[in-house]
């Protein structure tokens, strides 16, 4: 852990508009200065959507979800030392963006603080300024969607569902993964690409002691989606994270949960859409139409779709600073996402297509065993991957019985003497629509077909 006397600080961020360029500036007392820069494509910096009279509520709220972005982005160089302190150069968060911060960064971080055993990280603390009095114009940004996509099944139901429901979509993506921009382009929906420029330095601090580990990704490209939401003028950033990212891995001694996936969570996601609310107004409504749903339902949903199943993929293989891992395909066959989803995608598909997609049978990989055994909750923890429940792999297995193309197979039966079965009515449950999520009144999204 750093000294009581390390600071973290924010130094500068500085949006450049004639050619898209945000810079962000820190500076780690143990590490030295980092840059990031994310770069927004020309056809951003138009707005022939905005109204004059509006420009000045536009300029406010442009200028709030820079700092959003600039705050957020900054635990990607924050975590090399874990300083003690975080202090600004320039504009402070208020209480609400302070709070928000301070529990995002925690537990966003809470994963890395658990594998090099430093405990929950509680020192993480944001100094929040009173709030300003003055009620900011409203901003009324055109009726257009932005989904963010990743290339693998969640983001590809939530496009098809926003499809049957008559939205104006627009994909969105953060960095210059082939893979995403190929699922992308099967949709047949325009792609708005943000270029994210890390800060080479990470490499080297890396090597010379810093800490290294996972961040909160969602929440800093969540940042982003709502400031390119702003300057291309749409008014919903549309997410695809399940109820199931609310389950955590690990629980720590003081009872606190580790989870992968906290920045997918519901309760990132409400504390996320005050900040909005409190700092930008209604200009940019910020949702998962997937949070009523688990990981299991959204699955037996993506099986409508075998438009997909040659370009998608969920394996983080594929999303590499320097490219994909993957030589032979899209799936390595190797981690928790690609065993998580072979098993939950099984029983809604031929078992053809399933071998099709990941070239041959996880269940009866024996290199797979102890990574099978953790997903079906039976032993070890739950992986540091986003993945779902152990209850959603055991209901999948336990509906793969009755599929006509497993039978007598030596891998279902060897597993399901492994695995307890799931009774009709918990899959039932798993499979149904539940409390809580959030969905705008203003969309008529509730009549959407779903299985």
């Amino acid at each position: 852990m750093a000294t009581a006397d390390s600071i973290f600080t924010f130094k500068q961020a500085h949006f450049e508009g004639a050619d898209g360029v945000l810079t962000l500036n820190y500076h780690d007392s143990r590490f030295g200065d980092f840059q990031e820069q994310f770069v927004f494509p020309a056809a951003l910096l138009q707005q022939p959507w905005l109204q004059n009279e509006q420009r000045n509520a536009w300029l406010v709220a442009v200028n709030k979800a820079v700092q959003h972005v600039f705050w957020m982005a900054g635990v990607s160089y924050y975590k090399t030392s874990l300083a003690a302190d975080i202090q600004f150069a320039h504009e402070q968060p208020n209480q609400v963006e302070a709070r928000w911060l301070t529990d995002t960064w925690q537990a966003g971080l809470a994963e890395l603080a658990h594998e090099n055993d430093l405990g929950w990280l509680s020192h993480i603390q944001f100094p929040g300024q009173n709030h300003n009095s003055e009620q900011a114009d409203i901003l009324t940004l055109p009726s257009r969607t932005l989904v963010p996509i990743g290339g693998g099944k969640d983001s590809l139901v939530t496009v098809e569902r926003l499809r049957e429901a008559g939205e104006d979509i627009t994909l969105f993506q953060v960095g210059s993964s082939d893979l995403i921009k190929q699922v992308a382009a099967a949709t047949d929906l325009p792609l708005i690409q943000i270029k994210r420029r890390v800060d080479a330095r990470l490499k080297e601090v890396t090597e010379q002691g810093a800490y290294n580990g996972h961040v909160p990704i969602t929440a800093i490209n969540s940042t982003v989606a709502v400031l390119t939401a702003l300057l291309g003028g749409f008014d919903a950033v549309v997410f695809s994270n399940e109820r199931s990212a609310d389950v955590g891995n690990v629980q720590t001694d003081n009872g606190q949960w580790v989870n992968h996936q906290y920045s997918k969570s519901w309760v990132f996601e409400q504390q996320y859409r005050d900040v909005l609310s409190d700092s930008i107004g209604q200009a940019v409504d910020y949702f998962s139409l997937l949070r009523p749903y688990s990981e299991l339902a959204i699955v037996k949903e993506f099986s409508r779709y075998p438009q997909y199943f040659d370009v998608f993929s969920s394996c983080n293989r594929n999303f590499h600073l320097s490219g994909s891992r993957n030589e032979n395909g899209r799936w390595c066959g190797q981690c928790p996402k690609c065993a998580f989803v072979f098993v939950c995608l099984a029983p809604f598909i031929s078992r053809q297509q399933l071998l099709d997609i990941f070239g041959h049978d996880l269940l009866a990989d024996k290199e797979l065993w102890l990574l099978l055994m953790a997903l079906f909750g039976i032993e070890g923890d739950k992986p540091f991957e986003c993945v779902g429940e152990a209850l959603e792999m055991r209901a999948a297995l336990t509906l793969l019985k009755d599929h006509e193309d497993w039978q007598n197979l030596v891998s279902l039966e060897y597993w399901s003497q492994q695995v307890p079965a799931v009774g009709q009515s918990d899959i039932e449950a798993l499979i149904a629509k539940q409390q809580p999520y959030y969905l705008p009144q203003n969309r008529d999204l509730s009549a959407v077909h779903w299985l």
